[in-house]
């Protein structure tokens, strides 16, 4: 009899069907057993979370800093719920230093780098807008009751409604080429270990938020700054790769070119060992349609006015009378997102809100747990499919009724005291074409044994889900 092995685990830290020592590479335990894996992925599920917000601070940002701020609240109560006091949070802004953003003083005042929260440092001011959102006037102090990492004890240095003061409000004087996926790296890599001390844990799960109303322009030096006529715009013409007359080098003969997506992923994921589930992604940013996110794409428009093409705008936010009421496409924060695939450790969402608590209460649902598991192959005989939930194996078929689960036979089976007999898991196949964050389908579980809700807080799981083929 030849078996073929498809494992998939959530576990703290190790995966005992897909690490296990007893069995060589390329095999994975089943039953005592080692057998062929034809696929192996692993899924972690932690208690532990460090939440990094990479937030634009560009002159634009004022509004969507405040809303941030206030929306907070909602964020952390699904964080709690989940991970009880469990959890750290820093914030970063989109700003690294380079010939167009230079260290801010008294004559450079604009677009320029602060004292903190730029080049990947986490801001450790508590920051007050003492204008409005059209004319803003931030005054930013140390605040000695707060640090760089925001713990549930002191999250209100993130920021106090009653104040209207924190660290979400990291200004907007910044750069205006926005960096925030190299600012992201350089806050998790270079100063991880010196002045970013203290935040990531090799337990927790990583979730980045970046919140920004303009593309990603790579790192510095990938495009070419203070060209005439053409500004930031450089960093849309290289996230696209082409500018509005076709032209693939800039004037200088640089190429329109940034440092690929892909290389953030995979640095993202090197962190924790390419652990699926330990690390995720949101995107707060430009998009055209939520629903849709294949429609968020860099256009342009001649606006004859100036003589000059413009980068038209992704979204617009409702009933917004101010001067910055529009959205930039987000890009290259969008692809980010969707590698880490979207519903499960991708999230994406508009930016062009009048209140945000409604998306972070989301993204607080979004960090802690998911109730699909998606497979990055198809499953080839459900019969032959065992799932088991903390190295126990999970009945295919059980009573919809709440407590401990009672195995059936089938959906035509009527013995259930309570409830009737229904799938304890499904498997929804791939669809055509293929759902990239999902090539080879998703398992899902029935409302009365969902594996987020089987742990308490502080507690973790282990999920493995085999099919054998004989």
């Amino acid at each position: 009899m030849k078996k073929f092995i498809l494992v998939m685990g959530l576990v703290s830290f190790v995966c005992s069907c897909s690490t296990d020592n007893s069995c060589e590479t390329g095999y994975a335990m089943y039953d005592g057993s080692c057998y062929p894996a034809a696929y192996s992925a692993i899924f972690t599920v932690t208690s532990k979370a460090d939440i990094l917000f990479v937030v634009d601070n560009s002159g634009s940002m004022v509004g969507e800093q405040v809303q941030l701020g206030y929306s907070f609240k909602a964020f952390a109560t699904e964080l709690e719920r989940f991970f009880g006091d469990q959890y750290h949070v820093a914030v970063v802004t989109t700003g690294m230093e380079s010939p167009g953003c230079p260290n801010c003083d008294a004559v450079i005042n604009q677009s320029c780098m602060n004292e903190t929260g730029e080049n990947g440092r986490f801001q450790d001011r508590v920051c007050l807008n003492q204008g409005d959102i059209d004319y803003p006037d931030y005054v930013c102090e140390t605040d000695p009751g707060c640090s760089k990492v925001v713990t549930a004890d002191t999250k209100s240095c993130f920021f106090d409604e009653a104040l209207s003061e924190g660290m979400a409000l990291v200004g907007v004087n910044g750069c205006g080429y926005e960096r925030g996926l190299a600012s992201m790296r350089t806050a998790l890599d270079t100063l991880a270990g010196s002045y970013n001390a203290g935040f990531l844990r090799k337990d927790a799960t990583l979730v980045v938020v970046v919140i920004s109303d303009e593309d990603d322009c790579g790192e510095v030096g990938d495009a070419t700054e203070g060209m005439a006529a053409i500004g930031g715009n450089a960093c849309y013409y290289a996230a696209k790769g082409v500018d509005p007359e076709g032209n693939y080098n800039d004037p200088e003969g640089k190429p329109y070119q940034l440092t690929p997506v892909e290389e953030y992923y995979d640095f993202l994921m090197g962190l924790k060992g390419n652990r699926q589930g330990m690390v995720k992604f949101a995107a707060v940013v430009g998009v055209k349609d939520i629903h849709d996110l294949s429609t968020t794409t860099i256009e342009y428009t001649f606006d004859s006015s100036s003589n000059h093409y413009r980068v038209d705008d992704a979204c617009q936010t409702q009933g917004c009378t101010g001067s910055f009421c529009s959205a930039e496409p987000g890009t290259r924060y969008i692809r980010l997102a969707q590698m880490f695939g979207i519903g499960q450790h991708g999230f994406v969402d508009s930016i062009c809100q009048n209140d945000f608590s409604n998306a972070m209460n989301k993204l607080g649902i979004f960090s802690a747990c998911s109730d699909e598991y998606f497979l990055k192959d198809k499953l080839l005989d459900i019969d032959q499919v065992r799932v088991m939930l903390n190295h126990s194996e999970i009945p295919r078929f059980t009573c919809a009724a709440p407590g401990d689960l009672v195995e059936c036979a089938g959906l035509e089976d009527s013995s259930c005291v309570q409830g009737s007999c229904v799938e304890t898991w499904s498997y929804l196949a791939p669809s055509d074409p293929p759902d990239p964050a999902a090539p080879g389908g998703v398992i899902s579980f029935a409302d009365h044994c969902k594996p987020c809700q089987t742990i308490n807080v502080g507690e973790s799981f282990n999920l493995d889900i085999v099919e054998i083929a004989e």
